[in-house]
């Protein structure tokens, strides 16, 4: 019994590295590493490997992004696997809310791998079908019940 939980916890700690990879190649060995020291420290551990991406998600990189014609530093997530398959590259764009907050909005996002923290803008790199589509994304302040909801918008000028 042991040893099949041993072997569930490497196989959940593999699929996580797969699932979520990095924003280069040294990066998603880092998280493929991360993944086996944690199945690796614990039967504990089968309960956190069970979680979702997003709780597992943390940066991976720090990158500049040029968002409408500015360089902000982002931080990268590394790239997630939908429910529908689709992969979504991620990353926080810092410091760039109070400059894209006024752009229009498109609708609120299907889905979204990470817990997202408000008042801050996320680009999300999506491949469905091997073809790759940039979108721009926004979370103004949380609800009433606390919870952020995450918005896409188009860029152009901010009012």
């Amino acid at each position: 019994m042991r040893i099949n939980r041993t072997l569930g916890l490497a196989l959940t700690a593999a699929v996580l590295a797969v699932a979520m990879t990095g924003c280069s190649n040294s990066a998603s060995s880092t998280a493929s590493s991360a993944a086996s020291s944690e199945a690796a420290s614990s039967v504990a551990a089968s309960s956190e490997a069970a979680e979702s991406e997003a709780a597992a998600a943390s940066v991976v990189s720090t990158e500049d992004l040029d968002v409408n014609g500015t360089t902000y530093s982002a931080d990268c997530y590394g790239e997630f696997t939908l429910s529908n398959g689709d992969t979504m590259k991620l990353w926080k764009v810092k410091d760039a809310y109070a400059d894209l907050s006024a752009l229009p909005m498109k609708g609120v996002a299907e889905e979204f791998p990470i817990e997202a923290e408000a008042e801050q803008i996320y680009v999300a790199d999506v491949t469905s079908n091997g073809e790759t589509t940039r979108q721009y994304l926004r979370t103004d302040k949380a609800g009433r019940n606390g919870t952020v909801s995450v918005k896409t918008f188009e860029l152009g000028d901010a009012e």
